[in-house]
């Protein structure tokens, strides 16, 4: 009787260890992950009534600079059209979703036609839990979602990556500089051959 006592221990053990392991990616094996995609089911899930709607797959995916890009998906099992707005840091999504539909927040996923969802400088701890405010209607809950990195094969590539340039800065500058040329020195020749013209013409 100890024994069986002991060996239930056990698996209770083994049970309480695997338990906190969230989503399907976790579960996987090394040759698993070299064909495992992000889906649904990864995420955390909304657990209140938010008149009719599900929220499934929330997920912050971050890069080494602090950028993040965010999946979801968001499902209306109502038989009426419903506003659904999920707070994400400084970001807000909105969305009007139709009865019986589903919007995935997933561009990797060829049935959606979503633009990556990218929160620059979000910059939370890798591993951590971050609030995620869903309202719909006068509805509303707090989704603790995870923060993760690219380290597991299964989310490197969808890790955001950093803008080409600074988009405040000057086409023209850019281009002068790579060709080792001042476009103000430009402006001012051409000013001044445009004004002996002017002269030439008067006399």
């Amino acid at each position: 009787m100890k024994k069986r006592t002991a060996r239930l221990a056990v698996a209770a053990a083994a049970i309480a260890a695997i338990a906190p392991l969230s989503g399907c990616a976790s579960m996987l094996s090394a040759d698993q992950t070299a064909e495992y995609e992000y889906h649904g089911g990864d995420g955390a899930w909304s657990r209140e009534d938010l008149d009719g709607v599900d929220i499934r797959g929330l997920l912050i995916i971050q890069s080494e600079e602090g950028d993040a890009q965010v999946f979801y998906t968001v499902i209306n099992g109502a038989d009426e059209p419903r506003d659904v707005s999920i707070e994400i840091g400084p970001e807000t999504y909105d969305h009007t979703v139709e009865p019986d539909a589903v919007v995935s927040q997933n561009p990797e996923n060829p049935a959606s036609d979503a633009e990556p969802a990218i929160i620059s400088g979000f910059d939370e701890e890798i591993g951590s839990l971050f609030d995620v405010e869903v309202t719909v209607g006068g509805e509303s809950e707090t989704i603790a979602t995870q923060v993760l990195d690219g380290t597991l094969p299964e989310y490197a590539d969808l890790v955001p990556t950093s803008g080409a340039g600074d988009p405040t800065s000057d086409p023209t500058e850019e281009t002068a500089a790579a060709e080792g040329t001042d476009p103000a020195a430009e402006g001012a020749e051409g000013a001044g051959t445009a004004a002996d013209a002017g002269a030439a013409a008067q006399g």
